[in-house]
């Protein structure tokens, strides 16, 4: 678990979040209910009365959770879907639709009777479940949002680490298009080049009040935006926010080339993205650990003929051991040895331990002269790449014998890189955040941002990959991995 993680509370947000996950379970199952009853009661002429059986009550039962995590995971519990706008309906209507073609194609394969033999009933099935859940979201939750919103006459309440200037945007965004009631209590003046009052919001003090102002304001949520950014206060305040149990959202900027590398973040919202805070998340990260050791089992038995003749071609290619072994810093700074396939003559960490520290120093003139590209992470001696190894940093196959790390517990499938403990011992307070979680074979930035980024952005990605995480995220990540290995961009 990451230590910015916490139990979220049920507040305003939380309510509505909650509400549209039940009015999308209640409609899902009352279009299934209604739409083999309506093709009973008004087209028993085309073949008779038919009646559910257990079968489909098991069937309904799993359908409810599928439905909500497939929303989930399609942005649909985020604020886009927490007010009545054209982009909520056109999401809603497009995962809708992917929805009902796995609908299809589970009841032909698992031969759902009343669905799969009638065409009529699939049809009011998918007219009755859109308009229910239309109906769920954009009527009955929000009039159950503001009944209880009455009773109880709070509002959520929102603080910004930000200037003056942009907590006037986010105030002007947010009660535009609130659906619950929003209340901006100030902002902590987080802009170091003006020291300007803003008249028309109130200004609480500076960034490193929050931990005060969280308690003397009762602060919902916490939008944060340093200019420039100051990782090692924001960690501050993340573990502040986590421990009242306060939502957090951080500007997209503070991530470095983040918003260039990635130009589409579905869950980037006015240029801030969420601190996952979700109730699943404890269930998603058992089932993410459990399922990487499952699978990284399975791969290796799959592989044992792929390993075998990879190990029959090091030996022969060049004289020297058949794995790579090294030591690597793992979650909460414990350290490991990681395995992967030999694929240089000899050891070369002199160098790449010489030219990670001018890296981490942005000695650019050394990059660009020993590695010919600015900013290039991996730097080693090309000149001891064997030809073999040369094929396997470009396939990614190298780092198969990670799937052993993964068994073990040392790592996971999907997470920030292990790093040497030699390059570790150069971070800054701030990048070992980066160790709240298990390192990964592939990660974020190896799939979204590649080599081509700074040292300091590669982690800032490894941050925004822990902070927002989710098994859809990871999904993502694995899709992707998928097709830059594919294309040959590169080794991992």
């Amino acid at each position: 678990m990451s230590p910015f993680r916490s139990n979220p509370r049920l507040d305003a947000v939380m309510f509505h979040k909650l509400l549209l996950a039940f009015f999308d379970g209640l409609g899902l199952a009352a279009a299934y209910l209604l739409s083999f009853t309506l093709r009973n009661y008004f087209f028993a002429w085309r073949g008779g009365v038919y009646q559910p059986n257990i079968n489909h009550a098991l069937f309904l039962a799993g359908l409810i959770p599928l439905l909500i995590l497939y929303f989930r995971n399609s942005f649909l519990y985020r604020t886009l879907a927490m007010r009545r706008s054209v982009e909520h309906l056109e999401r809603l209507t497009t995962a809708w639709i992917a929805f009902y073609l796995f609908f299809l194609a589970a009841i032909f394969f698992l031969r759902i009777q009343l669905f799969w033999e009638h065409r009529i009933t699939m049809f009011i099935f998918l007219a009755l479940g859109w308009l229910f859940l239309f109906l769920g979201r954009f009527v009955l939750a929000p009039l159950c949002l503001r009944r209880a919103q009455n009773e109880r006459r709070k509002s959520n309440r929102i603080v910004c680490v930000t200037s003056g200037a942009e907590a006037l945007r986010i105030r002007d965004i947010i009660l535009a298009e609130a659906v619950s009631a929003q209340e901006i209590i100030g902002f902590l003046d987080a802009d170091e080049s003006t020291g300007e009052p803003t008249p028309s919001i109130r200004r609480l003090g500076m960034p490193t009040d929050l931990p005060s102002v969280l308690e003397r304001e009762s602060i919902s949520e916490v939008y944060i935006r340093m200019a420039p950014p100051n990782w090692n206060l924001l960690a501050d305040m993340l573990r502040s926010c986590s421990e009242r149990r306060i939502r957090v959202r951080i500007a997209l900027d503070q991530f470095g080339a983040l918003s260039e590398r990635v130009p589409m973040l579905p869950e980037a919202e006015f240029g801030y993205v969420f601190v996952n805070n979700s109730p699943l998340y404890r269930l998603e990260a058992a089932i993410k650990a459990v399922a990487d050791r499952v699978a990284a089992a399975s791969a290796l038995l799959v592989l044992m003929p792929l390993f075998a003749a990879l190990a029959l071609f090091i030996r022969l290619d060049s004289p020297g051991p058949i794995f790579f072994r090294q030591r690597r810093v793992g979650r909460a700074g414990r350290e490991f040895t990681v395995f992967k396939f030999r694929t240089m003559r000899d050891n070369t960490e002199a160098h790449h331990r010489e030219a990670v520290r001018r890296l981490v120093e942005k000695d650019h003139a050394y990059i660009q002269q020993e590695a010919k590209r600015a900013g290039f992470f991996k730097l080693t001696d090309s000149k001891q790449v064997t030809p073999l190894g040369r094929w396997l940093r470009k396939s990614g196959l190298d780092e198969l014998p990670q799937l052993i790390n993964v068994v073990r517990g040392d790592m996971s499938l999907i997470g920030p890189r292990p790093l040497p403990v030699y390059e570790v011992a150069l971070f800054r307070p701030w990048q070992h955040l980066r160790h709240a979680v298990r390192p990964g074979i592939t990660g974020f930035w190896q799939v979204f941002g590649r080599s081509a980024v700074s040292h300091e952005d590669t982690i800032r990605m490894d941050l925004y990959y822990i902070l927002n995480w989710s098994l859809s995220l990871d999904l993502r990540i694995l899709v992707r991995t998928v097709f830059v290995v594919l294309t040959g961009k590169g080794g991992l």
